[in-house]
């Protein structure tokens, strides 16, 4: 049965995404899918501190980059910090990209160009292109045209289900030495057709990050 991890974090993912685009469509099947296998996935409701804490306090952070992310300067301001997570406590970042290309974020493109020189000081348009830049250049999930979101929103899940399960499993073993009873069953079924880019994808973000600094 599923169940939600327990662990040092209060959420198991936050999802980063823009109102206008994905509410209540993608990113609300999404939430909803988080829901049936108990993954804690913060909703972001407000704006300032609180919502940066947040990020700061969950395992896995899921940016769903679409066409208007960066007309939002919240969520221009939440990549930010989510890229500053990783480089400093090695958060676990997971690119999603919905009806725009990883290219188009990685240079800036189309309406991502036009947005981010929008009434916004230089200072914050650099940080921000640079946050662009190292999300899209991580290992992500692209929507492929043709393909049914509710089977790309189950691999989304899938892929964050198996990195918790494995940080679970991890912690479960370990209490076994002292209890060799304990334990649950945690299974997943992946369809055929998806295994090989899930596996791809949790290679990726299971190699160990390094340090560097963008001038």
């Amino acid at each position: 049965m599923a169940r939600s991890f327990e662990y040092e974090y209060e959420y198991d993912v936050f999802v980063s995404f823009c109102e206008e685009d994905t509410r209540t469509s993608f990113t609300g099947h999404l939430f909803a899918a988080f829901d049936r296998k108990k993954i804690r996935a913060y909703r972001g409701e407000e704006a300032g501190p609180e919502l940066l804490k947040e990020i700061k306090t969950s395992n896995i952070a899921v940016v769903v980059f679409s066409k208007n992310y960066a007309t939002s300067h919240l969520c221009l301001d939440e990549l930010v910090k989510i890229m500053e997570c990783k480089r400093l406590f090695n958060q676990r970042v997971i690119p999603v990209f919905y009806d725009v290309s990883p290219s188009e974020v990685r240079k800036q493109k189309g309406n991502l160009a036009e947005a981010l020189l929008m009434n916004a000081p230089e200072d914050k348009v650099n940080s921000w292109k640079v946050a662009l830049t190292d999300a899209a250049n991580l290992a992500g999930l692209h929507l492929k045209p043709y393909r049914p979101e509710p089977e790309f929103i189950e691999e989304i899940v899938e892929v964050i289900w198996k990195r918790l399960k494995g940080e679970s499993s991890t912690v479960q073993s370990r209490r076994q030495i002292d209890n060799p009873g304990a334990g649950e069953d945690f299974s997943i079924t992946i369809s055929q057709n998806d295994a090989s880019s899930v596996q791809n994808a949790i290679a990726e973000w299971s190699r160990p990050f390094f340090f560097l600094c963008v001038s």
